[in-house]
């Protein structure tokens, strides 16, 4: 009797072992594996503007106001509550409370002053000055009310200021961990938001790997790791993919989406997004001086070819650099781009252009097939008599004599041709800060797109900058819109917006 009581309590006890291994199981979450094609070098929004900035940073840092991306763009409270314009420069915003961030540290009205402040964003010498600018030009200061309540005061009646609070450089930091940092470089790599992911390391070309930040106000996230890894060839990030190497294989040319949606276990996700696929003159090149040069560039691009044969017909061409989720500010009757190849030859003719050599700039494929897409334009300009020679492998915005266009792209970072064309070809933008092209009309535009409160207005300026950028003095040209496209595992549940950022949240990523 001794012996089997003890038995049956041996036999109870290894059934709650059982039962703790299992409840410990159950609770453990997976780890995300994403291949791609780059990482920033940096965590820090106002230092790491770009593509495959937006990609991940997005998960590490969060804004007072957002988009519904998923949905109808309609601006929704995130870590703020609620918002009041006390008058039309004075806007007062209601503080989630409860907000932590990655050091454990509540966020309160402090940290929202000092994100938008002058040591980190606003002063002369803080780091983020350049983005100022771009970004916050009608931002006159930000105070603290309570603990919970802050306000913004504008220099002037700004249209899109609600818009500016979701964007990039407005996500809200940790004021005293930025302080404790060692140094700004040790601080970029790997700062305090308040996302679902903090930041583990990053590692300069190889990976950049993120944990899971459980006292996210948004809940738990669905994977206790994030890894990024760096893998350059797009043969290897599907074919990590298909060995079940990857969970998610990013910017997939459309070429190899057979290939993974013939394979076992994965899918293809993706389409179009809010980025547009751009060429950039450098007009103080001898020859692109001539803005008859440049116009017989564009018209020698046959860009639905382009988007049928080496994007299979899985995005469009815009009718200017502009997107139709600009609401009432996207112009529907503006024209559309012209195949002219015999035009083409009549402006370089009245251009008198001799045949002098023409370098065009391109990178092996940091956007999703453009290679195949730089060779094809080169073709085209060589039809028509440009004497255009591709160089691969070359920082496109380096100055060096020689250089004379190359590619780039365009993101529309909300629903307002303010965050596309004008912060990125205004007189803030990379372009006026390199010398390489600048209009004083352009910019007199701006002005009146930046601070006028009428539509019609608005719209009339933003026409006429379209005109002036991609024809009359051309900055830059439009090749076709961009379209991002991920192969994914079954066991992931996971969709991308029409924007650029990954949103792996407790809302967005799932795990079958």
């Amino acid at each position: 009797m001794t012996i089997l009581k003890s038995l049956g309590g041996l036999a109870a006890g290894v059934a709650v072992v059982a039962l703790m291994a299992g409840a410990t199981l159950a609770q453990d979450r997976p780890t995300l594996r994403i291949a791609v094609q780059s990482n920033p070098p940096t965590a820090e929004v106002i230092d790491a503007e770009s593509n495959v900035g937006y990609r991940s940073n997005y998960s590490i840092h969060d804004t007072l106001i957002q988009f519904n991306y998923a949905g109808d763009m309609s601006l929704q409270p995130h870590l703020a509550t609620s918002w009041e314009w006390i008058d039309p420069t004075t806007l007062e915003v209601k503080l989630r409370e409860g907000v932590i961030f990655h050091d454990g540290r509540e966020m309160t009205s402090e940290d929202v002053v000092f994100s938008f402040g002058p040591e980190r964003l606003t002063g002369e010498e803080a780091p983020g000055k350049p983005m100022v600018r771009r970004y916050w030009v009608s931002l006159e200061g930000v105070e603290a009310v309570d603990k919970y309540t802050v306000r913004f005061t504008t220099t002037y009646e700004d249209p899109i200021f609600l818009q500016r609070l979701t964007a990039w450089t407005s996500q809200i930091i940790s004021k005293q961990a930025y302080l404790e940092a060692e140094s700004y470089d040790a601080w970029r790599i790997k700062p305090v938001g308040a996302g679902p992911f903090k930041v583990d390391h990053i590692t300069p070309n190889d990976e950049t790997v993120f944990v899971a930040h459980d006292q996210y106000w948004g809940g738990k996230p669905n994977a206790e790791k994030v890894i990024f890894t760096v893998v350059p060839e797009v043969s290897s990030r599907v074919a990590g993919l298909l060995a079940g190497d990857y969970d998610i294989a990013t910017d997939l040319p459309p070429d190899q989406l057979d290939a993974v949606e013939a394979g076992d276990g994965v899918s293809v996700v993706g389409g179009p997004v809010n980025n547009n696929r751009i060429i950039f003159f450098d007009k103080t090149n001898p020859v692109l001086e001539n803005p008859l040069v440049r116009q017989a560039i564009s018209v020698a691009i046959d860009r639905q070819l382009i988007v049928d044969t080496i994007w299979g017909g899985r995005t469009q061409v815009p009718n200017g650099l502009q997107y139709d989720f600009f609401g009432d500010m996207y112009l529907e009757d503006f024209p559309a781009y012209e195949y002219n190849p015999e035009k083409a030859k009549q402006l370089l003719a009245e251009a008198g252009y001799d045949g002098t050599e023409i370098s065009f700039r391109s990178n092996n494929n940091y956007y999703t097939a453009e290679l195949a897409t730089s060779q094809a334009l080169v073709a085209m300009w060589q039809a028509v008599g440009l004497n255009v020679v591709l160089e691969v492998g070359v920082d496109n915005f380096t100055r060096e004599d020689g250089r004379a266009f190359g590619n780039w792209s365009n993101s529309a970072l909300l629903p307002d041709p303010l965050f596309s064309l004008w912060s990125q070809h205004g007189p803030a933008s990379v372009q006026a800060s390199l010398g390489i092209w600048s209009n004083d009309e352009f910019y007199a535009l701006g002005e009146k797109l930046e601070r006028s409160t009428a539509l019609e207005d608005r719209r009339d300026a933003f026409r006429a900058m379209l005109d002036i950028n991609e024809w009359t003095d051309p900055g830059v040209l439009t090749l076709h819109q961009n379209a991002v496209f991920y192969g994914i595992s079954d066991e992931v549940d996971w969709n991308p917006y029409v924007f650029l950022y990954m949103d792996l949240g407790p809302d967005r990523l799932k795990f079958n």
